[in-house]
C-alpha cells in the first residue's frame, strides 16, 4: 500500500472512488470542485492511499483555515483498515497544520475518540426571518425570492471561488452567500448587523441564517436582534436538497488544545460547502 498526497493528474483515479462511496451528485464526483478544494496547497490537500493495482482505496481530505487542518472526506475501504493506513494519512496532513474537524459523523466521532481527541461545544446555528411574515410558514418562507444582487457578486476570496455559489460582499464590508432558490441569505461575516439585516430585507431575502463556534462573541448581539437558534425556528440546515425539520448538528473536535479565542469561520471544514450549504 502506497499513502502520498494526490495531485489533479490522480482525477481518474479518485472519479471512480468518490463515485463508488458518495451518493450520486456529491460535489466531489467534479473535477471543477476538487481542484477547488485540494487544487491550491494555500487552502487544501487531499492525500490518498493506493493498493497493488493502483486503485485508490482510502482518502484524506484537508481544508486550512484559521492555521488548522480541518480533516474532511475521510474514508478507507474495509479491507484495509486496521492496518494503520489512516494514521499515516493523517500524519501527512499533519506536516500541514495541527488537526481539527468538524461535521464528523457516528463513526469519525468514535474514531477521534479513540485518538483521544478534545471535543468542544458543538456548532451553533443562528436564523432570523424577515419581519414582513407576520404568521410565517415553511413554505412560505423557504420559497424562491427574486433579488437583485449583481453589484454585489465576488469572487475575491477562495471561499467565494467554490463552484456553485453566488458569494456576496455588502456596503458595510459583510459577506454571505446568496441562497434565493430556497429565499435565503447565508452569512459569512458579520460587520454590522443592523445594515446587514436592512440590505437583506431590501433586497428581498425571506431568511438569513449565521454559523459559528458557541464562543463567538457575536452570538449576544443576534440574539439581542431576535435572531434564534435554529432547531427553535422553521428554516433546515440542508437546503440542497431541502430535508424539512434537520437542524444544525455540527460537532467541533481539535487533536490537540485551541486557544478560547478560537473561532470557528462558516469557510472552515466543510459545513460551508456547496451541498452542505
Amino acid at each position: 500500500m502506497i499513502t502520498r498526497e494526490a495531485s489533479i493528474n490522480d482525477w481518474d483515479k479518485l472519479f471512480i472512488f468518490f463515485n463508488k462511496i458518495y451518493r450520486k451528485n456529491h460535489p466531489l464526483q467534479n473535477k471543477e470542485f476538487w481542484e477547488w478544494q485540494y487544487g491550491n496547497p494555500k487552502f487544501g490537500r487531499s492525500f490518498i492511499c493506493l493498493n497493488e493495482n493502483n486503485e485508490v482505496v482510502g482518502h484524506v481530505g484537508a481544508n486550512f483555515g484559521g492555521n488548522v487542518a480541518w480533516v474532511i472526506n475521510v474514508y478507507l475501504e474495509e479491507e484495509c483498515r486496521g492496518k494503520g493506513i489512516l494514521s499515516r494519512l493523517y500524519e501527512l496532513a499533519r506536516a500541514y497544520y495541527p488537526l481539527a474537524a468538524t461535521a464528523a459523523n457516528e463513526a469519525g466521532l468514535g474514531l477521534y475518540r479513540n485518538m483521544r481527541w478534545y471535543r468542544y461545544y458543538d456548532l451553533v446555528r443562528y436564523v432570523k426571518i424577515n419581519p414582513k411574515f407576520n404568521i410565517p410558514s415553511f413554505e412560505k418562507v423557504c420559497s424562491p425570492c427574486e433579488v437583485e444582487v449583481n453589484n454585489y457578486l465576488k469572487k475575491d476570496t477562495h471561499f467565494f471561488q467554490q463552484p456553485g455559489i453566488k458569494g456576496l460582499l455588502f456596503e458595510n464590508g459583510s459577506r454571505a452567500v446568496s441562497q434565493s432558490e430556497v429565499g435565503g441569505l447565508r452569512v459569512v461575516d458579520i460587520l454590522n448587523l443592523n445594515e446587514l439585516e436592512n440590505t437583506a430585507w431590501r433586497l428581498g431575502y425571506n431568511w438569513m441564517d449565521y454559523i459559528t463556534s458557541w464562543n463567538d462573541l457575536k452570538n449576544k448581539d443576534l440574539e439581542k436582534e431576535g435572531w434564534v437558534i435554529d432547531s427553535k425556528s422553521i428554516i433546515p440546515w440542508r437546503l440542497n436538497p431541502i430535508e424539512k425539520g434537520y437542524f444544525c448538528d455540527i460537532t467541533f473536535l481539535s487533536e490537540e488544545p485551541l486557544s478560547r479565542e478560537f473561532v470557528v469561520h462558516r469557510s472552515f471544514s466543510d459545513h460551508g460547502r456547496v451541498g452542505s450549504l
